[in-house]
């Protein structure tokens, strides 16, 4: 059984309703806030539309961290979500509890997403996460000459897409990258 807070009242009905509809895909959407490239996102869903082999894909699901656009418009999951919708696919957002859980908000509901998307797979469904990388850009940030993934590209990726991507691997989930096009190896 997922690790599902009571205030996921979403994500709770679909896991514990034996009446919930049955999702034939699901897609756990992770990335970084900085994320502006619709067109890359495009292609990475048609991409991935086409691995699962579309004529099999009935009833997909989206499942989002539900963190909204900058003032700028950008941000993986915003952009995300619009995508899905625009396509008339269902899209549940699960969204981090800052006020309860403060600076760890992001990681727990980070572990939640994985631990639903794990639910849906022992319930049938074809799923995958999609990692959308991009720098950090979080000003002196302390880990600012780590790197993450990719020795070649200098800087180290946003906090929270590497960690819901770790999760997503570590719990068996089939991951896809997709880099930010401003990033070149070094």
């Amino acid at each position: 059984m997922p690790h599902v807070t009571p205030d996921d009242a979403a994500a709770a009905r679909i896991v514990n309703n034996p009446r919930s509809p049955v999702y034939s895909h699901v897609d756990l959407v992770t990335g970084a806030r900085s994320w502006d490239d619709e067109i890359g996102m495009r292609a990475a869903y048609r991409e991935g539309w086409q691995g699962w082999g579309p004529s099999g894909v009935t009833s997909p699901l989206l499942v989002s961290g539900h963190c909204p656009a900058d003032r700028d418009g950008r941000g993986a999951d915003a952009m995300a979500e619009m995508l899905w919708r625009a396509e008339g696919f269902e899209v549940l957002p699960v969204p981090a509890d800052w006020k309860t859980y403060g600076k760890r908000a992001g990681f727990i509901r980070n572990q939640q997403m994985v631990d639903l998307v794990v639910a849906l797979l022992k319930q049938g469904s074809a799923v995958r996460c999609t990692a959308f990388l991009d720098l950090c850009r979080r000003p002196r940030c302390p880990q600012s000459h780590d790197q993450q993934l990719m020795p070649l590209v200098a800087g180290h990726f946003s906090h929270g897409t590497v960690d819901c991507r770790t999760r997503a691997i570590q719990a068996g989930i089939e991951t896809f990258d997709v880099m930010h096009p401003s990033l070149r190896p070094v």
